[in-house]
């Protein structure tokens, strides 16, 4: 649905004799709020609506550094990555390649605030403000990071037709709660509706009715989450 239609339907939901006092900055503005909340909600189901993969060697890639002060520490700058247009916005994943070029890839293990820089053998990572963090005692030079690109800015002109399941009149029930609520008008029926909209869209939020995913095993390592 284009965001035009989403403010134009908006305003008709808002039920007030005149919108003229709502600019349509704000309109925009309230539209923009609405679909990053859609987004982030659809971020917290495993399905990977959004999920882009990256690879890297940490011993080129220009985003890449080297702590001076801990060794075997390298640091990637999630605001300062050639291929990340949207930046970066939240992990998805972190795997490792074996040696050898053709072997399979491992999970990183996430490090505690207590252990950091200080694992066994096989490579882990923590956040340190912008900077996405990994101890590698081994020096594994190919990594494949999966992560979700921040939400995109939209205007007037942007079709937001994707994903299929998400619904859009979220997004003009939200123009018509800002329309009211900068008229102090009662707001209550439109954000019942919209907390319906939302349950609706939570319903049929999996796209994935093929296998359930294996429980996350926080301590195992390799390819099998479940041993």
């Amino acid at each position: 649905m284009l965001v035009s239609t989403i403010i134009t339907n908006g305003m008709a939901l808002a039920d007030v004799p005149n919108v003229s006092f709502y600019t349509p900055a704000e309109a925009l503005f309230a539209v923009q709020l609405s679909w990053e909340e859609i987004y982030a909600f659809l971020c917290t189901n495993n399905d990977d609506y959004f999920v882009t993969a990256y690879y890297l060697d940490p011993t080129t890639d220009v985003a890449v550094t080297f702590d001076a002060d801990r060794q075997f520490v390298w640091m990637l700058d999630t605001t300062n990555i050639v291929d990340f247009p949207d930046y970066f916005y939240r992990l998805r994943m972190i795997q490792y390649q074996g040696y050898g070029g053709t072997m399979g890839y491992y999970p990183v293990s996430k490090m505690t605030i207590e252990n950091f820089g200080n694992t066994q053998n096989s490579p882990a990572y923590r956040f340190e403000g912008k900077y996405l963090s990994v101890y590698d005692p081994a020096g594994y030079l190919k990594y494949c990071l999966w992560y979700y690109p921040r939400p995109a800015q939209v205007d007037v002109t942007t079709d937001l037709v994707y994903p299929y399941n998400m619904i859009p009149e979220l997004m003009a029930y939200q123009v018509a709660i800002e329309i009211r609520r900068k008229q102090k008008a009662d707001i209550a029926p439109w954000m019942a509706r919209k907390q319906e909209i939302i349950s609706s869209m939570l319903s049929q939020m999996s796209r994935d009715d093929s296998h359930g995913e294996p429980i996350k095993n926080q301590f195992g390592q390799g390819f099998a989450p479940y041993i």
